[in-house]
This record gives structure tokens, C-alpha cells and sequence, in this order.
């Protein structure tokens, strides 16, 4: 297997942010679909107008579709700009990769208006060669593989010479079903999710780094 590519989801592995989104989706739920028990952890890696589409095929939603990202992007400034905290030695990864001389992409289920306020707070404008978000292109998004499908197109590679790395189990299956080498970031919100489609596993921000490292 020859590595072409090192692709990071950005919520929950690059800046751990997905405990902080349970809390808050919990919250939006509640509006949402006040009379429904939904998981919000089953929602997890999925973008909002996704997670619209799949609440409103089972519940009475109590929200129009732009009401429900409206809902979203109030937290988000909560989210990224205070709660969230940048992935223990995220920069010296970033370095290490680029001394192989290999592109970085981002593939993310947030927006880029959220994604701008992850990279202006911890400094990240330069790390990604290639940012997919959610809306780019009219493609479905996590866990279908078009969005890495997309990545990989944009960095020049084949999807197979990818290392990803995602925490939710959408995430996972979507780059697995690109064909990428899949490296499952298992802690926090994601702790008990199923990585079952992962190539390999970490558990924290070390064996993070030693996961990617190793398969370069």
C-alpha cells in the first residue's frame, strides 16, 4: 500500500468538538423534534441538511429546513470560538507529514463558515492543501463516499492512496467505501460507536500520531 494522501475529518479529530455538539444537538432536538426521543449521537458526522431530511422521514419536525441549520449555526460560534480544544500535537503531525512530502486534505460535515472559525482560533489556515466541507458540489454527503470520492479528485490521487482519519462511524464507512486506508479515531463522543470498517484504531492523541505515522 503506497500513501498518496493524509485526509483528517475535522469534528472530533483535528479539534475535539463532537462532545460539545451532543450537548448542543440535544438541545436542538428538543426544538426540533420536541416530541420524539432522538439519540443525538446518531446523528454524529452527518451534515444538518442530512440530519433534517432523516428526522423528517420519521418525526413530525417542528422546524422548517433552514430553521433547523439556523439552529445549528447559533451554536456553532458557542462551539468552535469556546468550548472546542485543537487535538494534542495536531501542528507537529501536520509538520511531520509535510517532511514526507505528502498533500493534506480536510473532509468535513460542517460548513466552511465553521470550519474558518476552527482555522482562525487555532491557527490552521496553512495545514490543508484540499478543503471539502458540507455543500460542496451537489453530492451526497457522510456516510456515502462521495465526499472523500470528491477529496481525492481535488489532491490527485486515487482514493485508494488516502490515510483517512474519522472518528463517528459515518465517517468510517464513508471513507472506507471510497476505498481509502481508514484510520479510526475511537474517544470521547465517539467512544462506543462502531469502527468495525476502520483499517486501524486509536484511542488518543498518541496513538493517533502513531497511527498515522506507521502507515506512511
Amino acid at each position: 500500500m503506497s500513501i498518496e494522501a493524509v485526509v483528517f475529518d475535522m469534528d472530533g479529530v483535528i479539534v475535539d468538538s463532537e462532545r460539545y455538539w451532543v450537548a448542543e444537538v440535544a438541545e436542538i432536538l428538543d426544538v426540533a423534534v420536541p416530541d420524539a426521543d432522538v439519540d443525538p449521537e446518531s446523528v454524529v458526522g452527518i451534515n444538518v441538511y442530512d440530519q433534517y431530511d432523516l428526522l423528517a422521514d420519521e418525526y413530525d419536525v417542528a422546524v422548517t429546513r433552514e430553521e433547523y441549520f439556523d439552529l445549528f449555526d447559533r451554536h456553532a460560534d458557542t462551539v468552535y470560538t469556546e468550548s472546542a480544544t485543537l487535538t494534542d500535537g495536531f501542528h507537529d503531525l501536520v509538520a511531520e507529514i509535510r517532511a514526507c512530502d505528502l498533500p493534506i486534505g480536510l473532509v468535513t460535515s460542517s460548513f466552511p463558515q465553521w470550519v474558518e472559525l476552527v482555522f482562525e482560533r487555532f491557527d490552521l489556515g496553512d495545514a490543508f492543501d484540499v478543503v471539502v466541507t458540507a455543500g460542496d458540489e451537489d453530492v451526497p454527503g457522510k456516510p456515502e463516499p462521495d465526499l472523500y470520492e470528491l477529496a481525492a479528485g481535488r489532491l490527485g490521487v486515487d482514493p485508494n492512496g488516502m490515510l483517512v482519519v474519522e472518528d463517528s462511524e459515518h465517517g468510517v464507512d464513508a471513507a472506507s467505501a471510497a476505498g481509502a486506508h481508514v484510520v479510526g479515531y475511537q474517544h470521547g463522543a465517539s467512544a462506543d460507536m462502531d469502527h468495525g470498517a476502520a483499517d486501524a484504531v486509536a484511542t488518543d492523541p498518541d496513538s493517533f500520531r502513531e497511527r498515522v505515522l506507521e502507515t506512511l
